[in-house]
């Protein structure tokens, strides 16, 4: 079990999307297509954050169990399930393997991605998108909207937080 599994399960899941953003592009006027642009960029910034991982993981070299990574980053290796954390301030980036998602939470934020479906959360409260269609997202633009800066600050922050930890392991 690696992140590579989960960088293909979002790869298919960015494909879903970028054929839905193009559809809405084309049929929707430009204030309903926002959430698809959201969606998107997040959904893509979230893949480079898995690439990033993987390779602290390949670096990092664990079988089974936890290590330490980069002073305060736990990386660890459970059953099915491969994470990444950080207890202060709390990040955490999980495969799951057996259902093929992938959570990245902050404890306020959340988003959790599958190859079929995404999962949006804000302090307890989640917006489910089961099926990624031009239907399923439109209903749900003016929350994905709402969502979407804390969507950038959640893997974002991640994003510069490994970079830095990546750095460290003589990897960039």
């Amino acid at each position: 079990m690696s992140f590579e599994e989960a960088i293909n399960n979002v790869n298919k899941l960015l494909e879903k999307l970028s054929d839905v953003r193009k559809e809405a592009l084309q049929k929707l006027p430009v204030v309903k297509s926002a959430a698809f642009n959201i969606l998107f960029d997040v959904v893509n910034k979230a893949l480079k954050v898995l690439n990033t991982v993987n390779e602290i993981e390949k670096k990092a070299e664990l079988s089974r169990g936890f290590k330490r990574i980069c002073g305060s980053w736990i990386l660890m290796k459970e059953e099915d399930r491969l994470s990444i954390k950080k207890l202060k301030p709390l990040r955490i980036l999980t495969y799951v393997q057996n259902e093929g998602k992938v959570l990245i939470t902050n404890g306020e934020v959340s988003l959790e991605l599958s190859p079929s479906s995404i999962k949006l959360g804000l302090r307890g409260r989640n917006i489910v998108i089961s099926d990624i269609s031009l239907d399923s997202i439109s209903e749900n633009t003016d929350l994905i909207k709402s969502l979407g800066r804390y969507l950038f600050e959640l893997v974002d922050t991640l994003a510069d937080t490994l970079n830095r930890c990546l750095k460290s392991l003589g990897m960039l």
